[in-house]
């Protein structure tokens, strides 16, 4: 999972995105977004979907 949390951090940065932003957007708690880019926590798939949409990208890009 840690190629999750690498690819998330990318995409949200393409779009030039915070943390804080990201998790406004997908309605998942910023330290939770933390974690999970820190490859420290492993999300449920409704939260991968949220997070997906929330930084314009399919949810098998996040998994790449």
């Amino acid at each position: 999972m840690a190629d999750l949390g690498t690819n998330l951090r990318e995409a949200r940065e393409r779009l030039g995105l915070t943390q804080e932003q990201v998790a406004e957007r997908s309605g998942v708690h910023a330290t939770e977004v933390s974690r999970i880019e820190a490859g420290k926590r492993d999300p449920q798939v409704s939260t991968l979907l949220r997070l997906a949409e929330a930084v314009e990208v399919k949810p098998g890009r996040l998994l790449d």
